[in-house]
């Protein structure tokens, strides 16, 4: 509900010297009832909302100056100013207005406002009810006592408001009041001195954080610097200790290595070396290689030429025994068993294979293998 007054001429209320005019353009909040009414100017109140709004995550108060006045047996109280009270802690269980808040708030008078007179205070809490804590309340006794004073509250979250005043032994919530519109030099000097300050204060911060992070950039460089020739030669220490070790791992890979060969090489020529046997006819030991190359040929001349028949007589005699086992005898080598027992050498290779052995493994006589 919007309420426009129109009211120029000056009214000299009862019981009090000074004049007041009631504004002309203003604009109503709620119901207006009680013999009390309560204007607060627009920069005035714009002020209280964003210090509100600017600390919604945590509680913040203010001081409120202007005047009050009456007619016809009417209170008119007019805010004209506020001050913010940065400094305090605030909550709902814990309010303290310590001397310095006041001398804070005599200072900013004396300096902005020298002209009015404090009227009551604000309270901005996230999550505060409008059903006052006994803590405000008291608060409110001891330092604004009297029912000329008012409390404006306002939850920052819910954006709810309202004006409190005491009257008939409690606080008392008013259904409603003014913003009003006019010029008002001292509150706009009072914002504009503010937004200055934050300014300045603002630029500071930046300016020493330019400086700090300068200065620390500088210091690295130096420190860099300080430490560039050690860091390099620590470095290359530890690059040559690192060679030094790769180096000895690879002398002892290769000394095993070269060992790992001689030890093959050595066991290699002693499986090569011939087996010399003394024959049964008491000559002297020969090279086995030529005995058995000669008896090899000397068997071959004597294995008669078979008929077709004969060979399959005989294939069938020879696959008759598979996989007889055979006792290793003296001076027995696997192609003298391979001719021995199939008329030629071509069987030394599955004599191997079903025995697990190589061609140039030793056999020694009492040794019993397998034949296919």
């Amino acid at each position: 509900m919007i309420e426009i007054v129109y009211e120029k001429e000056k009214q000299k209320p009862d019981g009090n010297e000074e004049y007041f005019r009631i504004p002309n353009n203003i604009r109503q909040i709620g119901e207006i009832t009680g013999t009390q009414k309560i204007y607060i100017e627009d920069y005035a109140y714009t002020y209280l909302c964003r210090i509100a709004t600017e600390n919604s995550h945590k509680g913040i108060a203010a001081i409120l100056m202007g005047q009050s006045n009456w007619k016809d047996g009417c209170s008119y109280l007019f805010v004209k100013s506020a001050v913010a009270l940065e400094e305090m802690e605030v909550s709902e269980e814990h309010l303290a207005f310590t001397q310095e808040i006041w001398n804070h708030v005599y200072e900013k008078n004396k300096e902005y406002f020298p002209e009015q007179e404090v009227v009551g205070w604000f309270l901005s809490i996230p999550g505060c009810s409008m059903e006052l804590h006994e803590v405000i309340c008291q608060t409110h006794l001891s330092h604004f006592g009297g029912n000329d004073k008012i409390l404006l509250v306002r939850e920052p979250l819910e954006k709810e408001e309202a004006f409190y005043r005491y009257e008939e032994g409690k606080m008392s919530r008013q259904t409603g009041f003014y913003v009003y519109y006019e010029k008002n030099e001292p509150m706009r000097s009072f914002l504009i001195a503010q937004n200055a300050k934050q300014e300045k204060k603002t630029e500071d911060v930046d300016d020493s954080a330019v400086h700090t992070f300068r200065k620390k950039v500088e210091m690295k460089s130096e420190t860099e610097e300080k430490y560039k020739f050690p860091v390099f030669k620590t470095v290359g220490v530890c690059a040559m200790a690192a060679a030094l070790a790769v180096g000895v791992l690879y002398v002892n890979d290769y000394k095993k290595v070269k060992s790992s060969k001689s030890a093959i090489a050595s066991i290699k020529e002693e499986q090569e070396e011939p087996v010399k046997v003394t024959p049964v006819n008491g000559m002297p030991d020969e090279n086995i290689k030529e005995e058995e190359a000669e008896e090899t040929e000397e068997m071959q001349e004597e294995v008669p030429v078979q008929k077709p028949e004969e060979e399959t007589t005989q294939s069938q005699e020879t696959q008759a025994p598979s996989q007889n086992s055979y006792t290793i005898q003296q001076g027995d080598t696997l192609t003298k068993i391979s001719i021995r027992n199939y008329g030629n050498a071509k069987k030394v290779k599955e004599i191997c294979e079903l025995n697990q052995i190589q061609e140039n493994d030793l056999i020694y006589p009492g040794q019993t293998i397998l034949l296919p």
